[in-house]
């Protein structure tokens, strides 16, 4: 780690102007001060960023934020680029963690990383100093007491160049909703939705604005790591499903998704074109039973249209055994379908598409892109006949 925070030095020396303030020479523990608002002790493995307090009521976003950005959803706004608070961290020997994203089943994977601690040090409005954690600055939105338990944040900030421009752009120093472009955030889901923001500011504990304030950032010597929360699933025409990778026969695949950890509630269901429907369906019949959500993908599927706001009038459609398309007292092929389909599904708004448990994948998938190139939404359900 040593030998890192030396490199990190000597980056820093050579992009910033002027002479590096280091008490000692870099490999010992030093005391940086180059970086504007921000002093790195290596010896006390701290960062202590200089602030001034920019809200002291109202809904949050942010915790900290850089200047010129957030501060109407911060509580103290920093001198610090986002940017130099990453690299600040990372002198101490810490490696960058993970923001939290939304999986392609819709999953939100949470932030992971360093945990810190971070307190707040002022003073009171009769001069005396005042150091406090800094969640007690914060309370429940809609509350009127302050936080009865601490908030933990992680270190997820990247080094990337894309990424400091990033948090630099967007001023996400400490945060309190979830942003991909966060250097610290906190390890759970949190929406930016500002009707359903999770914190605002407790002015009880938070001193005016313009009050100068120090915060200390230190680790904690825990790590949150990522959290599995999907699983993916792929069904090959003649072949065992395979769960991650692994081919299971349906009751052991019904016993592995039992068995799946309460996180992993998301599961993408991936299956060939030309797959039989019924088997299709009698595999996302155990995914639902399991208490999965369940993201179905046609592979190499044509892109389907933007959804329209479901409403009646609604039309059934079924697709026959022998992929044939029967519209109320109309049987016919996909491609009459396709060719009448703007006639047929005029004014409809829903679809009920069903299938044979012996129709291809493929004429499903084709079925279903039709209708929905016509503007309508399209559920699947199964069919009642030719099982």
């Amino acid at each position: 780690m040593r030998c890192a925070a030396a490199l990190v030095i000597a980056l820093l020396a050579a992009a910033l102007p002027g002479p590096a303030a280091a008490e000692e020479a870099p490999g010992k523990d030093v005391v940086i001060k180059t970086l504007p608002g921000i002093v790195v002790d290596t010896k006390a493995r701290e960062v202590r960023l200089q602030g001034t307090v920019c809200l002291q009521q109202g809904a949050l976003e942010l915790f900290v934020c850089g200047e010129h950005s957030r501060e109407h959803e911060s509580v103290v706004v920093v001198k610090a680029k986002p940017s130099h608070v990453t690299f600040a961290l990372s002198l101490l020997g810490l490696p960058p963690g993970k923001p939290g994203f939304v999986t392609e089943g819709g999953a939100f994977s949470p932030p992971a990383g360093e945990v810190l601690d971070i307190t707040a040090r002022f003073k009171d409005k009769d001069g005396k100093d005042v150091a406090v954690p800094a969640w007690k600055l914060l309370r429940v939105s809609g509350s009127q007491e302050g936080l009865d338990r601490p908030v933990e944040w992680v270190y997820v900030g990247r080094p990337e160049e894309e990424a400091l421009r990033a948090s630099d752009r967007e001023g996400t120093v400490v945060c309190l909703s979830n942003f991909a472009e966060a250097v610290i955030d906190v390890p759970f889901e949190s929406t930016s939705v500002n009707a359903n923001l999770m914190y605002e500011a407790n002015p009880a504990v938070v001193p005016p604005r313009g009050t100068a304030i120090e915060l200390v950032i230190r680790p904690v010597g825990r790590r949150i790591n990522p959290i599995k929360v999907e699983i993916e699933v792929v069904l090959k025409r003649d072949r065992p499903p395979e769960l991650d990778g692994k081919p299971l026969e349906l009751a052991a695949l019904k016993d592995a998704v039992n068995a799946m950890p309460v996180a992993i509630r998301t599961v993408v269901l991936r299956a060939d074109a030309d797959e039989r429907f019924g088997r299709v369906m009698e595999v996302h019949e155990i995914l639902r039973g399991a208490l999965m959500n369940v993201q179905m993908v046609v592979l190499a599927p044509k892109a389907p249209p933007p959804r329209r706001k479901e409403a009646a009038p609604a039309a059934m459609i079924v697709v026959t055994s022998d992929d044939k398309v029967r519209f109320g007292q109309q049987t016919l092929t996909v491609e009459e379908f396709r060719g009448k389909a703007k006639e047929l599904l005029k004014g409809v708004e829903r679809v009920n598409l069903s299938a044979d448990a012996r129709a291809a994948m493929k004429s499903v998938a084709e079925v279903m892109s039709i209708a929905r190139d016509q503007g309508a939404t399209v559920s699947l359900t199964h069919a009642n006949d030719g099982k």
